[in-house]
């Protein structure tokens, strides 16, 4: 028996189709499971992309790569003033789980409690000086994901090439290593840190204090981010830097109890207080923030704010849906 012209043609139809539709649906399943897992790896990134809270997030790429950041900063300080601040920081991340950095600050403008007279006859007066360097950070970092617990530990080394006459660097070689634990719950993220080093510098980068420590010490941190409306990040934690040693050594910019210049003195004091921040992205490569510092055991207040230009800016989901 002989089918008809349009009966053949209705099976080889359905035929075609069926093949089609074999052969596509693993394509389109596989393509699916991998934009999830992409989606998955860029929601473990995006909680540690920001590098040892000296900017916005982002600065650390997302993808494996280099990444360039500038950040340029205005900050006023209770003891010294006003100072101006550039920050240059080349990033490079390894794989999803480690990365490495390097950044270091250029004080454009800062007041410097210089003694203008003699060591028998000490007079100190604020001098401005220009365009001097701080101690050159090197930072290795690795990220995990456990248990809806993002984790994050950086080990930093602290390269003198800060002047130490005027107080800007630990005229050594430091280092600090943080642990940050991390939980997103809904649009707030509360943060526990625990660290130890050498030296307070390699703390809290993104508000650099008018006192650098030299000496062993334990610091420790706990606070809460919280997503806002247009992309906006708000955080607020509270610290303490615990010396571990009579010894420990401060100089310093400022005045007060911690007041040397152009050498170092013994102060075995610790220090504490909060320090909050609100990043506002004007663009997916340029971020403004703001940030206040209060410390209550030296009675020391730091504000100022901050635009960061980022080369490659973090992805967003949606890149991924497209």
């Amino acid at each position: 028996m002989y089918l008809s012209q349009a009966t053949r043609g209705l099976l080889l139809s359905a035929a075609s189709g069926l093949i089609f539709s074999c052969t596509l649906t693993p394509i389109l399943q596989a393509q699916a499971t991998t934009a999830s897992a992409e989606m998955d790896e860029l929601a473990v990134l995006s909680a540690t992309a920001s590098i040892n809270n000296s900017g916005p997030e982002g600065i650390v790429p997302a993808a494996r790569g280099f990444n360039l950041a500038l950040g340029t900063s205005s900050q006023h300080d209770s003891t010294n003033g006003w100072s101006t601040i550039l920050n240059p920081t080349v990033a490079y991340r390894l794989n999803r789980y480690f990365s490495v950095d390097a950044s270091v600050p250029i004080f454009l403008y800062i007041n410097i409690d210089e003694n203008l007279g003699t060591k028998a006859k000490p007079h100190y007066q604020y001098v401005p000086k220009k365009f001097v360097f701080g101690d050159t950070s090197l930072s290795f970092e690795g990220d995990a994901n456990k248990w809806t617990v993002d984790y994050n530990g950086t080990f930093t080394l602290g390269l003198p090439s800060g002047n130490t006459g005027y107080g800007l660097g630990a005229g050594q070689v430091t280092y600090n290593f943080n642990n940050h634990f991390e939980r997103g719950i809904g649009i707030f993220a509360p943060d526990i840190e625990i660290g130890f080093g050498d030296t307070s510098i390699l703390v809290d980068q993104r508000v650099l204090k008018s006192y650098i420590s030299v000496g062993p010490m334990a610091h420790f941190q706990a606070g809460m981010s919280v997503e806002l409306p247009w992309s906006m990040t708000f955080e607020a934690n509270a610290y303490e830097e615990l010396p571990l040693a009579k010894d420990l050594v401060y100089s310093t910019t400022g005045k007060g109890k911690k007041k040397v210049t152009t050498s170092y003195n013994q102060d075995p004091s610790e220090d504490n207080g909060f320090i909050t921040s609100l990043d506002i992205p004007l663009s997916r490569h340029v971020t403004m923030s703001g940030f206040y510092s209060r410390s209550l055991r030296d009675r020391v207040d730091l504000a100022g704010f901050s635009f960061t230009f980022i080369l490659k800016p973090p992805p967003r989901f949606s890149d991924y849906l497209r």
